[in-house]
């Protein structure tokens, strides 16, 4: 039996995708950023759940500890997200953009904290705005207009997803675009619905992927020329580390 921890899987393409996961037998464990959120959730489908707020990275790391008492996991998807609308607040209490945050900087600390508590798979949401995404190494986590920081921040985890294939080459490492459907993070007219992202998200999550680094729809999809570029994943990498205090004494 597979364990798989979905961020992010209380509502939209991550509760769609824990559903179909559970269906198959899978043990799942719901992420929620409260007990309150995420136990509801966690019972309907005879869940593990796991809480923390990845806009805060103190509870990034206690989030870890909870997924290595429950003896870690085989595949960690990288689903939850933000786009700042609203009143969301445009900055963390760490000091960061919120979407940058949560999408990105939130995605690379667990990763890197679990090390080898994650055995087998890591995938990160991508997203069609990746290919318009800009992300500068020397300038992450700062004040951006909402649409160009959502699109730098999937940028980034697109990138990520090559990275960690560097970095991890004994995992499966893909990014996956659920394509543009109806979360409550889409704008209006989004014309594919939450079921087809979290199929998509579930494939990955289980399917031989025969080393193809990003998925849409089960299928093969481009990555952006630039983001290809091993030199900017590796200076992406670096600055999360820096701003993520890895490699830092808690001294």
């Amino acid at each position: 039996m597979t364990t798989i921890c979905l961020t992010g899987s209380t509502d939209g393409i991550g509760l769609s995708a824990a559903r179909l996961l559970a269906a198959d037998g899978h043990r799942v464990v719901v992420h929620a950023r409260s007990e309150e959120r995420g136990r509801p959730v966690a019972d309907a489908l005879g869940a593990d759940l796991v809480t923390g707020d990845l806009s805060v990275l103190a509870e990034v790391r206690d989030l870890a500890e909870q997924l290595r008492a429950l003896g870690g996991v085989d595949v960690l998807a990288h689903n939850a997200g933000v786009w700042v609308r609203g009143d969301t607040p445009r900055v963390t209490a760490d000091g960061f953009e919120t979407t940058f945050a949560v999408n990105a900087l939130a995605p690379h600390l667990l990763t890197s904290l679990l090390g080898p508590d994650l055995r087998e798979r890591l995938l990160f949401l991508g997203s069609g705005m990746a290919a318009s995404g800009r992300p500068k190494p020397t300038a992450l986590g700062g004040a951006r207009d909402p649409r160009q920081a959502y699109a730098d921040s999937k940028a980034v985890d697109v990138a990520l997803a090559l990275a960690w294939a560097r970095k991890r080459p004994d995992l499966v490492v893909a990014a996956v675009d659920p394509g543009w459907v109806k979360t409550k993070l889409a704008s209006g007219g989004a014309p594919g619905e939450v079921e087809q992202g979290g199929d998509g998200l579930a494939f990955c999550c289980t399917a031989d992927l025969g080393g193809t680094p990003y998925w849409k729809d089960r299928e093969p999809t481009t990555v952006p020329g630039r983001l290809r570029d091993e030199g900017l994943q590796d200076s992406l990498v670096r600055e999360l580390d820096r701003l993520a205090g890895l490699g830092v004494s808690a001294d």
